[in-house]
């Protein structure tokens, strides 16, 4: 029932063009020749009386033609298992492959960012089978939604003559247990389902792996056996968000390349766990395998660290209108799909990297993911600006949005994530040469992409990232700084896998994607007495208005412009991305109840400010009185009456409560130029320390008590500024009651 496996490995003449033939050690990877030919003479290993016989290649670059025993078996693309059946050409003795490996002048294939190697670069090998055999084995478990019960599916091809078809599945836990055990009858189309209760989740934190078992029964008889390692997940795109097990997840990530120092496509076993241990062990969950299908190894270390990955089909800045790469990208994006589609480690598919995308290869893509595998999520690697990506992902029903924000201004990925809202955001790429040796602008960078995540729902929020990259690999005839000496140096460590400056910082920080609150956004809160019955106002209806946003925007703009006093421009400009907002809800201040907005209304000469009360109180408190950018002492007389407020009562009675700069109004701005500043009001000390960036957004809120007249009803308060400079804040009112 087990194949019989004749490894093809090891010694193979080998020449380039029509030379003199040498010695070659196959799998190889070497510098681009051309072409190369590679010979191998060798003997049966296994009887096939009544059996079968399979050639296969687990990969080559970049093209391949090979012939067996003067029959030709056709040309293979990259990177990709190919299988070819030899029953009927195999012999005994002194069979010959021959295989033809061509590179540089290869359309799909050879790309211009990392170095072309040429080569059969992983096992070849044949398989010896029975006559009856399982083609393709498809494991797939729905969870149902209290995660306590899976519902498991096996989608079953066979090859063979047999008139009937059973199957003896088994799956076992890791501790030995058995799941589930028995032979099922093998139904038409090729579909099992069995039950699985209270499975173990596999997540990056617990890689929970089980052993399948499938045993294809032919006219009675046991023949071929396919057994692998599986797990239970459930990972779904939300809004904005991927959830993982009913939890929301972040993918930290790195990029990969599968190349390693001097050897090219090749690598032992034993460097490929190396290699993914070291990135498993900075605190990374997620492996980007660019640029096109790894080593099928690498997929099995990856289920049991507990790394998620993605593969894509081969592409860089390709012409994805040009027939033959649409074709050949797709057929490898088909076959590496079907080779690991078993593996519970794969999150998503990305259909291609970095090139001028079309709908129609956009839809295609995805039609040849979802067709071999409906269950996961599908996108692409992106470097298109957000507005082509945004038309065409939906239009295109990509199940995410992908970015490669290369900037010195982490507010861009602000930006991208404000705009491209309706789906996940995910940073395929970032950092690049701009985080190289700066471990400043790295922190800053993960603190940005830490916010994000952070952020609530109804903000700006990012879904993952995954920086550029893992490993320095050869790439020439690019310049510095993103290349020295033919080596990309961008990575956390360089092609021999030693560390770089960026690793140590990339392990720490990124710590804090597990943090409950974001980074760079902090908020003290003053504490305050309640001599009575307290009870806030809503100003909900007052918020939510087209008059609210336009003085919103009117406020900022205003703030924005070059302060005069300041000769340098980066001390002209008041930079604020986030503006005076809160970064949390806020229901109290010490003993006192409030209900603040998380974005201040605007009151200025165009947008005065009302408020129905409807009943007797003995006072009220205005948390906010502060104006942007206006107010002491950054503007203004101090003194001067910046508004009024007004008491409006039941008896057609009011009373004009002045507000004046310094005493009970002072700038909301903490900030000035170079400077942190300290706005203090004597008639309304600070409720709200805010720092909405900690490099330069600081911003404060005051607490403003009135006595009322109690014996009779307030129908409503106003504020009303004096002049047009000041443009006032208010987060919240709390009355107090009678």
């Amino acid at each position: 029932m087990k194949r019989n496996i004749q490894l093809l490995n090891g010694w193979w003449d080998y020449r380039i063009g029509d030379g003199e033939f040498t010695k070659k050690r196959v799998p190889y990877s070497d510098f681009a020749t051309g072409f190369a030919e590679c010979r191998l003479n060798f003997d049966k290993a296994v009887s096939t009386e009544g059996k079968r016989a399979f050639l296969v290649f687990d990969g080559i670059t970049y093209a391949a033609d090979v012939t067996f025993n003067g029959k030709a078996l056709g040309t293979m693309l990259p990177y990709s298992e190919y299988r070819y059946e030899i029953t009927d050409l195999i012999g005994e003795r002194d069979n010959l492959l021959d295989v033809i490996v061509r590179d540089t002048e290869v359309v799909f294939g050879p790309a211009e960012g990392w170095e072309n190697y040429s080569g059969i670069t992983r096992d070849v090998y044949i398989e010896y089978t029975e006559a009856d055999i399982l083609d393709t084995v498809f494991w797939h478990a729905e969870l149902s939604d209290d995660l306590k019960a899976a519902d498991c599916t096996l989608e079953i091809k066979t090859d063979g003559t047999a008139k009937n078809y059973a199957v003896e599945v088994t799956l076992t836990e890791p501790t030995g247990r058995v799941a589930f055990s028995d032979t099922l009858p093998l139904p038409a189309d090729g579909c099992v389902k069995f039950p699985c209760e209270y499975p173990s989740l596999w997540s990056p934190d617990t890689p929970t792996l089980y052993s399948l078992s499938v045993t294809l029964v032919a006219d009675g008889k046991a023949c071929d056996t396919y057994a692998t390692r599986v797990g239970f997940k459930k990972l779904v795109a939300g809004k904005k968000r991927f959830y993982l097990n009913g939890e929301p997840f972040f993918f930290i990530g790195v990029c990969r390349h599968d190349i390693f120092g001097d050897q090219g496509h090749v690598m032992t076993e034993e460097q490929m766990y190396m290699d993914m241990r070291m990135i498993k062990d900075t605190g990374a969950n997620y492996v980007r395998l660019v640029h096109y299908p790894h080593h099928k190894k690498i997929l099995e270390i990856a289920d049991e660290l507990g790394l998620f990955v993605s593969e894509e089909p081969g592409l860089w800045f390709n012409d994805v209108k040009n027939e033959e790469i649409f074709n050949s990208s797709l057929e490898v994006l088909r076959r590496v799909v079907v080779r690991d589609r078993n593996h519970v480690s794969v999150a998503f598919w990305l259909s291609f990297n970095e090139c001028i995308f079309t709908p129609e290869y956009l839809t295609a893509a995805a039609k040849v993911c979802r067709e071999n595998d409906p269950y996961r999520m599908v996108s692409g690697a992106n470097c298109m600006d957000e507005k082509m990506t945004k038309e065409h992902f939906a239009a295109c029903d990509l199940d995410f949005y992908s970015m490669h924000p290369y900037t010195w201004d982490t507010y861009r990925f602000v930006q991208l994530a404000q705009y491209l809202d309706d789906k996940p955001l995910f940073f395929t790429e970032w950092g690049g040469y701009h985080v190289y040796d700066n471990v400043n602008y790295l922190k800053s960078s993960i603190d940005r992409i830490a916010e994000l995540w952070h952020n609530p729902d109804n903000g700006p929020v990012l879904a993952g990232a995954a920086i550029w990259c893992w490993a320095g690999v050869y790439e020439f005839n690019r310049a510095a700084p993103a290349c020295y000496h033919g080596v990309l140096c961008e990575g956390l460590v360089d092609n021999y896998r030693r560390p770089n400056l960026g690793l140590a910082v990339f392990t720490k920080y990124f710590k804090k994607i597990k943090t409950p609150k974001a980074i760079n956004k902090y908020l003290h809160k003053s504490e305050f007495e309640a001599d009575g019955n307290y009870a806030p106002v809503s100003l909900d209806g007052i918020a939510n208005t087209e008059a609210q946003s336009a003085a919103w925007c009117e406020m900022m703009a205003e703030s924005a412009k070059p302060i005069p006093r300041f000769y340098y421009d980066a001390r002209k400009l008041r930079v604020m991305k986030n503006g005076p907002t809160l970064p949390e809800k806020v229901m109290s201040l010490g003993a006192l109840p409030v209900d603040l907005l998380q974005k201040p209304i605007v009151i200025n000469i165009n947008a005065p400010f009302e408020l129905e009360i409807g009943k007797a109180v003995d006072g009220l408190c205005l948390i906010g009185n502060v104006s942007m950018p206006c107010g002491f002492p950054i503007g203004g007389k101090f003194g001067e009456l910046a508004a009024t407020l007004t008491l409006s009562y039941a008896d057609g009675s009011q009373v004009d409560i002045p507000l004046r700069n310094g005493q009970e109004i002072t700038t909301a701005a903490g900030w000035y130029g170079p400077s942190r500043i300290n706005p203090v009001a004597s008639g309304a000390p600070r409720a709200l320390k805010i720092i909405n960036d900690m490099d330069r957004e600081h911003y404060v809120a005051n607490l403003f008590r009135v006595d009322a007249n109690s014996n009779v009803a307030l129908n409503k308060i106003t504020v009303s500024t004096a002049a047009d400079t000041y443009q006032l804040l208010l987060y919240g009112v709390t009355v107090k009651e009678k």
